[in-house]
């Protein structure tokens, strides 16, 4: 990060100015001296010390001293300038709405959606290599004559839209000394920009593609959505969502607005950005935490100072981007409980700060899903802002995949006691030699989901976590055990600790042990895992990916992720191998979720030429969530649904609140838990909520620390009953840690 140096004494005398630093729970202002010449307004970021130690903070007032006065000497001078104009008021005003709604201090807030480095403790990011930009220019008056390749690369910049590295040029055969002759005639202009804020390419960008007449319905009835409302895109896989997507987009982006799409998944976002950038070229940015903290810096300045309207790809994190005019804020896979941050604070969903910041700012909304959330659902026109739009047909024409399920009781009857059943087993032997391919989805990853002892029944559980450890299982064959919460890690060991036994055993599987399976059971077949275990490191997602689409496996064993989203024309099988771990959560919206899932799934199969299958395996195959897979009647779903939860006073026709209370004594989290909740109740008396705990937590301990819970229940769009500010916070012991989840997803 670079500053603009050290402030000079001047014959002006210099301001003072109020900077908010982070310095306590809620942040502080103190005030500093600067040179004038900085020109310092509020909003802008600084560099300053505090008690010798270098911090940045916003600037939120500035005094001019008057001439010949002085300033005392114990007022510290701001060291230099972090960025500009960093925080807008009407970003800031909005930002100071959503700290109210996620129950958090505007300092908080703030240092949560800014980049990382920005506020707080003073780091230095790297704004890595500077190349040559070139942009095109309007033609100078009068036009100096060209020589044919001049021409062909002023056309190159042309198809480009807003401009292409110098390197990039050079590649396509166009010389440094041809560039610098344009610039002097003034056709082009030339600058130094960080590498990653464009592409690096000159290919042409491509053209629409032809809508369908469903598509073009959904289009036109977009156009009659006022400002600060939405769409609901109900469409079902494949069915062309994200060229309508793309097509909105264009036409804001040439109505001089930005826009604004989110995926829930990292996962997702390479093919999004390819096709973006396919089509928009350098106007095309991401944002998410798989980005390099430079790298989303230097998209978050670019946002704040653009030279030609943007698309910013993301994930829920991206909502904070500070674009304007902002025209379009699109959310695929809308349903994702991925949009949903539950930890740390701030807890929010990016749906409600997406409704939120078009109301403020001005913009509109499409929530795009094959498998529409009950939330959304319930919003629609006339009872909500959300217009309902359909896609009930394929663009490749084909009908949706037929549902098979494979009972595994008469499995298990008949003799077979394999994982895989027989099924199954014989269609994956058919995909070689036919050239297609295959998703498999695991609820679990790793080898397998515990290490028990048959002799005494004893788990092998975290020691800082209250789950079990799960078996992984490395190249080599050597397998060791590893805490999914805190990381933990242990090695297996040969007898039982509970009762000496040597009868340990791994049960269940995961998507390790599944390949392991396949691998023993179906020689020749090219496998390939798609977990958070198998997709680490930059860019693992759009390797792995890669790899498969180029045909370079036939199957793909994943976890969740597998079924988000991601278009593979070449698979015509999707299968769930444990569906049940699915259908029995303890959980509001469990049938919700698993439906979505498994439809989602199902999703994956026949969106080529080819016509898909899909097979689940279950033992519970009259269970109403696998009737409806089968029927593939979701609307019927939602409208039972609907009538359940409005009947019962739930959610989302009542509101909810999680408080979540750890600490490493469980008595004194306990103990806390118990003095909150005397604390809101005569809140939640006198509002009309309901106060179900304290409680312990599901996982009643995480990282060694020991977790309770509260849960309010009220009436929908009633506010929070809790106390403003800080004062739950005060009321703390030492070494208790307290969250606030407005409207949680899982409680």
């Amino acid at each position: 990060m670079k500053f603009s140096g050290l402030c000079n004494p001047s014959e002006k005398p210099p301001d003072l100015v109020e900077v908010w630093l982070e310095a306590g729970r809620e942040g502080r202002t103190f005030t500093y001296s600067a040179d004038a010449a900085l020109g310092l307004q509020a909003g802008d970021l600084v560099q300053v010390r505090l008690r010798g130690r270098p911090l940045h903070g916003l600037v939120v007032a500035r005094y001019n001293v008057s001439l010949g006065a002085t300033v005392p000497d114990k007022v510290q001078a701001v060291e230099g300038l972090v960025q500009q104009a960093a925080v807008d008021p009407q970003w800031r005003l909005w930002l100071e709405g959503v700290a109210e709604r996620c129950h958090l201090s505007v300092f908080r807030m703030l240092k949560a959606a800014l980049p990382a480095g920005w506020l707080g403790q003073a780091r230095t990011l790297s704004e890595g290599r500077a190349l040559l930009w070139v942009e095109r220019l309007q033609p100078p008056v009068p036009a100096p004559p060209l020589t044919s390749r001049q021409q062909q690369l002023l056309n190159a910049l042309d198809v480009a839209g807003s401009g292409l590295w110098q390197r990039s040029l050079e590649a396509s055969g166009f010389s440094p000394s041809m560039v610098r002759v344009l610039e002097t005639k003034g056709w082009v202009r030339r600058d130094r920009r960080p590498l990653s804020t464009g592409v690096m390419s000159v290919a042409p960008l491509e053209a629409a593609r032809p809508l369908t007449s469903e598509q073009q319905q959904v289009m036109q009835r977009f156009e009659a959505v006022p400002d600060g409302e939405g769409m609901l895109l109900w469409g079902i896989t494949g069915s062309g969502k994200t060229e309508v997507y793309l097509q909105l987009a264009e036409k804001e982006l040439a109505a001089g607005r930005h826009v604004l799409i989110l995926t829930p998944e990292i996962g997702l976002i390479p093919q999004l950005v390819d096709r973006c950038r396919r089509r928009f070229g350098s106007r095309v940015l991401e944002y998410h935490s798989g980005c390099r903290d430079r790298e989303r810096l230097q998209v978050w300045r670019r946002c704040l100072a653009p030279e030609q309207p943007l698309l910013v790809v993301g994930t829920r994190s991206a909502v904070f981007i500070p674009l304007s005019p902002l025209g379009l804020v699109v959310l695929d896979e809308e349903h994702d409980s991925s949009y949903k941050q539950a930890a740390p604070m701030p807890c929010y969903h990016a749906r409600d700060l997406a409704w939120d910041r078009i109301r403020a700012g001005g913009g509109r909304l499409v929530l795009g899903s094959a498998t529409p959330s009950l939330d959304s659902w319930v919003q629609l026109h006339p009872d909500g802002p959300l217009r309902l739009g359909r896609l009930t047909q394929r663009i490749s024409q084909q009908s949706l995949p037929p549902v098979h399920v494979v009972d595994m009781r008469h499995e298990l009857a008949e003799g077979h006691r394999r994982l895989i059943s027989r099924p199954l087993m014989d269609r994956l032997a058919e995909l070689p030699e036919k050239g297609e391919q295959a998703v498999i989805l695991v609820p679990r990853r790793g080898y397998s989901p515990f290490l028990g002892c048959r002799s005494c029944g004893e788990v092998v559980m975290c020691p800082n976590c209250d789950v079990a450890l799960t078996v992984h299982r490395g190249s080599g064959g050597r397998q060791w055990l590893r805490c999914h919460w805190c990381d933990h890690r242990d090695e297996i060991g040969n007898r039982c600790a509970h009762c000496g036994s040597t009868a340990f055993k791994p049960f269940g599987a995961g998507t390790q042990k599944v390949m392991e399976l396949l691998n023993e059971e179906l020689d020749g077949l090219r496998l390939l895992r798609f977990d958070r275990d198998s997709t680490g490191g930059r860019d693992g997602h759009r390797r792995l990916l890669d790899r498969f689409a180029s045909g370079k496996a036939d199957v793909l064993i994943g976890t969740q992720m597998l079924a988000k989203g991601m278009d593979l024309p070449q698979v015509t099988l999707a299968a769930v191998l444990a569906a049940d771990g699915l259908l029995h959560r303890p959980d509001l919206r469990a049938s919700e979720q698993a439906l979505q899932l498994l439809m989602q799934l199902a999703g994956r199969a026949g969106r080529g030429e080819r016509p898909g299958q899909v097979l689940v395996q279950t033992y519970c195959p009259d269970h109403p969530v696998i009737r409806h897979l089968v029927d593939g009647r979701y609307e019927a779903f939602l409208a039972q649904e609907v009538q359940l939860r409005r009947e019962a006073a739930l959610v989302p026709f009542s509101r909810a609140c999680l408080l979540r209370l750890s600490g490493e004594s469980a008595s004194a989290t306990a103990t806390a838990a118990s003095v909150l909740a005397e604390r809101v109740r005569p809140l939640c008396r006198d509002r009309g909520w309901w106060l179900l705990g304290p409680a312990p937590a599901p996982v009643a301990r995480v990282a060694g620390r020991s977790r309770w819970q509260l849960l309010l229940h009220g009436p929908v769009g009633s506010p929070l009953p809790l106390p403003p500010g800080p004062t739950l916070w005060d009321e703390l012991p030492r070494g208790v840690a307290l969250a606030v989840d407005p409207d949680p997803l899982e409680l």
